[in-house]
């Protein structure tokens, strides 16, 4: 049976994502950092599968460095790696304090290179999946180190399916409106919806089928999949 490493797997989007690959019949190596990780592991013991968490900071580099490792040595069959983790912070340039920009950059970023270099290096095949967002297609100051973080990350998923791509299929997925902001309630989504050429949002649901996508179709490396309802292309004016 193979095994999926998945950071951030304890709630929201990489929550949905590590139950759909239960589901398919993934052993689940779930990374959680400050989100308690017991109902969702609760859950992936429902589906007969093996799943164990992972504590890790993932803006302690030395830490992430050695998370694949110890992935390994519990699970002799990794085949995927889902970089879904992140630290959102909405902060234009002028305001983000160093401390806010080197962790969205740790987290968000080098997290993820690192992580993919070991598993490059001590898996050497399988497919890494990296979550990013719409908004890299845009240039919105008001989410700086974010958007930074985010856009490098798609540059490296492209820069990796180059590299690896004999061996390891990199892609992406890009979300748009699927779920508000932590503090926020679906007020948020009504109010933004208008931004989607859709007028609606989307669910995770959107996010596990691009999911299935990836892990189906053998021949698709290096891409982005907008899951967004066409936001990043643009805003309908009527």
């Amino acid at each position: 049976m193979p095994t999926a490493l998945i950071t951030g797997g304890a709630i929201r989007i990489g929550q949905a994502l590590a139950q759909r690959l239960a589901h398919r019949g993934y052993n689940i190596a779930l990374h959680y950092g400050q989100s308690d990780p017991a109902e969702t592991l609760v859950y992936l013991d429902s589906t007969m599968v093996t799943a164990k968490a992972y504590p890790c900071d993932l803006s302690d580099l030395s830490a992430v460095e050695l998370l694949v490792e110890k992935v390994k040595v519990d699970f002799d069959d990794l085949e995927l790696l889902i970089n879904c983790a992140a630290n959102f912070m909405q902060e234009n340039i002028e305001s983000t304090s160093r401390k806010t920009l080197e962790r969205s950059l740790n987290v968000n970023l080098m997290a993820p290179f690192l992580l993919m270099r070991e598993y490059k290096r001590l898996i050497g095949c399988g497919q890494i999946i990296n979550i990013l967002d719409e908004r890299i297609e845009k240039n919105i100051p008001t989410f700086a180190a974010y958007s930074v973080s985010k856009v490098g990350l798609a540059h490296l998923t492209k820069l990796a399916a180059v590299e690896w791509g004999e061996s390891v299929r990199v892609n992406g997925i890009a979300p748009g409106l699927i779920l508000p902001p932590k503090g926020q309630g679906d007020d948020y989504m009504e109010k933004n919806k208008g931004n989607v050429p859709m007028n609606r949002h989307g669910s995770v649901d959107d996010l596990v089928k691009a999911l299935d996508y990836l892990l189906d179709s053998d021949f698709v490396n290096g891409e982005i999949l907008f899951v967004d309802g066409g936001e990043s292309r643009g805003k309908k004016y009527s």
